[in-house]
């Protein structure tokens, strides 16, 4: 997938962080893919967990110590802790602050400034007028996704472990070897997929589809625009890749045929939203 992304005419690639095959990588994985990157003379960045554990935090501390034989052009951080860890390690790589980091406003991004970050990676809540504001403050570097599934939740639970593999008996046979969903009042199906440490991703029924806002992204003056491509083959990935760039360079592109979503970018967190919300919370 990586060779295919390069191929489509990606300008950077993420690797790492959580993965949706429910199986981990090696560090000689990391290493293949950051080599395979530069010998086309593109960038290569690594990801971190969305959540870390006590127990992940060794697995995480030798994973970043490895980065002194070879060093990747940027570190996407999820969370504190991982935060943490690559400062006290002395990582000497550029630092973002990624999605599951809730930046949304000008304080944030003031904060992960002054704490070292390089750049930062939008909430995905924000609609199209906060990002132009944002981006336009010229406070960090910031990235928007633009393509992919967006995550709805993230849960130790994992109902298709639990019902079809056995967990209870003490090890998972299911294996995430089939494709799952959650079925709502609607029928809309959200996506069920595992990751290596056996928690669960709920995705919405809907992939995220930002192709015909590009230019608008650019203008506002986003450093880079994200497709996230975990739940896509290889041949998928250079397709969508390959349309994304047409996009950014102004030639004509080929427009996804499924359904998809505009996600909070045509319409944001509104008032109404906001107001439910705290009600909700509020009820004992």
């Amino acid at each position: 997938k990586a060779e295919a992304v390069l191929r489509g005419g990606a300008d950077w690639l993420i690797y790492g962080g959580d993965r949706f095959s429910g199986k981990d990588r090696s560090c000689d994985d990391y290493f293949r893919v950051l080599e395979m990157a530069h010998e086309r003379g593109k960038k290569c960045a690594f990801s971190t967990p969305r959540i870390v554990k006590e127990n992940d935090e060794r697995a995480l501390s030798e994973l970043l110590k490895s980065f002194s034989a070879a060093v990747p052009d940027a570190l996407y951080i999820h969370n504190l802790s991982a935060w943490q860890l690559a400062r006290e390690r002395d990582v000497n790589v550029p630092l973002w602050a990624d999605m599951s980091l809730n930046v949304f406003n000008s304080q944030s991004l003031a904060f992960w400034k002054e704490n070292g970050a390089s750049g930062a990676v939008l909430s995905i809540e924000l609609n199209m007028g906060q990002v132009e504001r944002l981006a336009g403050k010229g406070i960090l570097p910031v990235e928007c996704l633009v393509h992919g599934p967006i995550e709805m939740m993230v849960s130790e639970y994992c109902a298709p472990g639990s019902w079809l593999g056995g967990i209870d008996k003490g090890a998972c046979a299911f294996g995430c070897r089939k494709d799952l969903f959650l079925a709502d009042r609607t029928g809309a199906l959200f996506p069920l997929k595992g990751d290596q440490h056996c928690r669960m991703h709920v995705l919405n029924s809907r992939e995220l589809c930002m192709i015909e806002s590009l230019q608008r992204f650019a203008k506002a003056g986003v450093a880079r625009v994200r497709i996230d491509v975990r739940t896509a083959d290889a041949a998928g990935a250079e397709r969508l890749t390959r349309a994304y760039r047409a996009a950014l360079d102004g030639r004509a592109f080929e427009l996804p045929e499924r359904p998809y979503t505009h996600g909070h970018y045509n319409r944001g967190v509104t008032k109404k939203a906001i107001s439910a919300e705290r009600r909700r919370n509020s009820v004992v």
